[in-house]
């Protein structure tokens, strides 16, 4: 059965509890409805319900409408409250689930609806979506950040992906930096101490909630954050580890030789960097600056356009491509 934060990841994950006993996220999830008017003129709702309240109700009386609740008899599954703009909330003394996001009350509340009905059929979506944008990231870069970057943006979840005893990958979700370096700093230890069944969630002594899936003999693809998984969070790490495990059985490429073309400049380790600096002294020509790399040039265009989203920085600009060979060293 469908629970709250089921609901809530599959249809904003942009969404955030506010307030709340985060276990109550997995209640069961009955139906929804919907109220416009301020306390004690409430909606008749069923048990197990979800409401969507309009932000200007609420306001500043978010405990004044858990306790309403309260005195009615009332017991929602969760309490989910938007407006036009995301609205700040305090914190309410209670273990009710409070969700705050943005949107329209009447569509979040039809949305709800509708995976209610056909929960199934949207995480089968979900699946096929991630898998077809995890494929064409890795076939555009052949790391295994390219396409679990993929997952984290569309789920806004830390991402990980362990080969051997090593991170191959570690993709933040926004505003999740701390978590990324806490699950950078224990990763070994969870490597030492997994469960029988890895993909079971779990949660670290730190508070830390994890979900394993094993990609190959000595290979994981992870989720890693503060709050519990929902079902779209297991699909999409299913969908990213059927990607992963393809990419990961790919030959290695054969080593330049001296005939086989440019020699190609010193790595810093990290493609992206690499990537950013070729073509910086390829005065921003994306054809040089993929042979001297070795790699295609759609793989370079790609990395480009992660750069100017993610980093907001591009080396065919002349500003960005003094400012990346001054750094480096390399001007001149």
């Amino acid at each position: 059965m469908t629970s709250v934060i089921d609901a809530w990841r599959a249809i904003d994950p942009e969404a955030r509890l506010v307030s709340g006993a985060v276990e109550q996220l997995a209640r069961p999830l009955r139906g929804v409805g919907r109220t416009r008017a301020v306390p004690p003129h409430l909606p008749e709702l069923a048990a197990g319900q979800l409401l969507v309240a309009e932000a200007g109700v609420v306001s500043d009386r978010l405990d004044d409408l858990v306790a309403a609740l309260a005195e009615a008899g009332l017991e929602p599954a969760a309490v989910w409250v938007v407006g036009e703009r995301p609205p700040r909330l305090e914190r309410a003394g209670a273990d009710l689930p409070v969700i705050a996001g943005q949107g329209s009350a009447a569509r979040l509340a039809d949305l709800v609806a509708d995976h209610l009905e056909g929960e199934r059929q949207q995480l089968a979506a979900v699946s096929a979506e991630i898998r077809l944008a995890a494929a064409e990231a890795a076939l555009a870069d052949p790391q295994p950040g390219a396409p679990a970057g993929v997952v984290a943006g569309r789920l806004r979840r830390g991402v990980a992906v362990t080969i051997g005893s090593a991170l191959g990958a570690l993709n933040p979700r926004p505003a999740g930096t701390a978590l990324a370096t806490r699950f950078a700093a224990t990763h070994a230890r969870l490597l030492e101490t997994r469960a029988s069944r890895p993909q079971v969630a779990r949660r670290t002594r730190d508070g830390l909630w994890i979900l394993e899936r094993p990609v190959g003999p000595h290979a994981s693809a992870w989720l890693f954050d503060d709050l519990p998984f929902a079902a779209i969070d297991e699909v999409a790490l299913e969908a990213l580890a059927t990607t992963l495990r393809a990419l990961l059985r790919r030959p290695a490429p054969a080593p330049v030789g001296p005939r086989a073309g440019p020699r190609l400049p010193p790595s810093t380790g990290d493609p992206m960097r690499d990537t950013l600096l070729a073509v910086a002294r390829a005065n921003g020509r994306v054809a040089p600056a993929a042979r001297s790399l070795g790699v295609h040039r759609n793989t370079v265009l790609y990395r480009l356009r992660r750069a100017s989203t993610e980093l907001g920085i591009d080396p065919r600009r002349p500003e960005d491509a003094i400012r990346l060979l001054e750094e480096s060293g390399l001007e001149g």
